[in-house]
């Protein structure tokens, strides 16, 4: 062998071993620590007197420095107003208080759902409609995608969900203030807003979900059928003032964000007072505009997540479409049926 060979043999040798002590030295800063401690020591270190946004940028450094050292791909993602079809049509997120929820609990505090799109268990936190406000809040507060290996994401992710041919998953991740959070919501920012945003994310961060879909391949094609899913997981340093969050969107909810999505005036949302009202409008947001079919109101009671008693089914959609007709979301609607002999029906005309 020349001498040449021999020396470049050498370099690549020294530059692979550069190469395993870099990666090394990553892994045991990113792996064996939270994301919300790397937050927390980045404030402590250097963020004295700067403002959140300042402080959101230099924890963002602190996160995606490590697309230069090969862990993942981090890609730019642009403010979408859109909300995963599935999420529409089933109850993760109810327009019933939390006591009546939890009468709903089996044995092992789950909630079991069936609706005519599929059915399910949610376990965690009762969630409700305000819930719903703060995930898709911090959805559009979602500015990188990363790309890479389950192992090397600032939160680890679940084999549950399939890698692509080249061995990587998507995230979507998004680092913001409660303040972030508040200021999307157009909410105020006294001290019970805040706290109340904190509880969210900690009930959001404890959920997930068993389903079983009329289309599982389309929706859960991306994970191991039958096992529990995450919609988010969630890390926060809370401060005085204010509280840094990192949020990762499990593969799942990314690929839904990305391909199984629908269109969402959050504008119209947003001055919506009842309940079932926003429920109501989550769901018709992903039906025609002149909605005909699959329209009985038990069915559409169940996908939303509306537990009443049945005599009074008509007088309490009645008030929620009221209010979507007000608010210019329905141009018009009718319910047709008796309740008994024949099925309350839904017939509705979307703006």
């Amino acid at each position: 062998m020349s001498k040449q060979a021999m020396d470049r043999i050498r370099k690549r040798a020294v530059e692979a071993q550069k190469r395993i002590e870099e990666r090394r030295v990553l892994e045991k800063e990113l792996l064996p620590t939270s994301c919300a401690d790397n937050l927390h020591e980045k404030k402590t270190r250097a963020t004295n007197g700067l403002s959140s946004n300042q402080v959101v940028n230099l924890a963002a450094g602190e996160i995606y420095k490590n697309e230069q050292l090969g862990l993942f791909d981090a890609i730019p993602i642009s403010q979408r107003e859109i909300i995963p079809t599935l999420l529409t049509r089933i109850p993760v997120f109810m327009p019933i208080t939390k006591a009546k929820q939890k009468e709903l609990l089996d044995d092992d505090n789950a909630l079991l759902f069936k609706t005519p799109f599929g059915k399910g268990k949610r376990y965690g936190a009762n969630l409700s409609v305000f819930d719903e406000d703060v995930m898709y809040a911090l959805s559009r507060l979602s500015k990188k995608k990363l790309i890479g290996p389950h192992e090397n994401m600032p939160i680890k992710v679940s084999r549950i969900y399939k890698a692509n041919e080249k061995g990587s998953v998507n995230v979507d991740t998004v680092i913001c203030t409660v303040t972030d959070i508040l200021n999307k919501l157009k909410m105020s920012k006294g001290g019970k807003m805040r706290k109340d945003i904190v509880d969210s994310l900690e009930r959001l961060a404890s959920t997930t979900l068993v389903l079983t879909l009329n289309k599982e391949d389309r929706y859960l094609g991306k994970c191991v059928i039958g096992k529990p899913i995450k919609l988010v997981d969630i890390e926060w340093q809370m401060y005085s003032s204010d509280g840094i969050i990192y949020a990762q969107f499990s593969p799942i909810m990314t690929y839904w964000l990305e391909s199984e999505y629908t269109y969402y005036d959050w504008e119209t949302r947003r001055v919506l007072k009842n309940r079932l009202a926003k429920a109501l409008h989550r769901y018709l947001s992903s039906q025609p505009k002149e909605f005909f079919k699959l329209n009985k109101l038990e069915d559409i009671a169940a996908s939303v997540g509306h537990h009443g008693r049945k005599c009074d089914l008509r007088s309490t959609f009645k008030r929620a479409l009221d209010e979507l007709k007000t608010v210019g979301f329905l141009n018009d609607y009718t319910i047709e049926g008796t309740g008994k002999a024949t099925p309350f029906r839904l017939y509705a005309t979307r703006s």
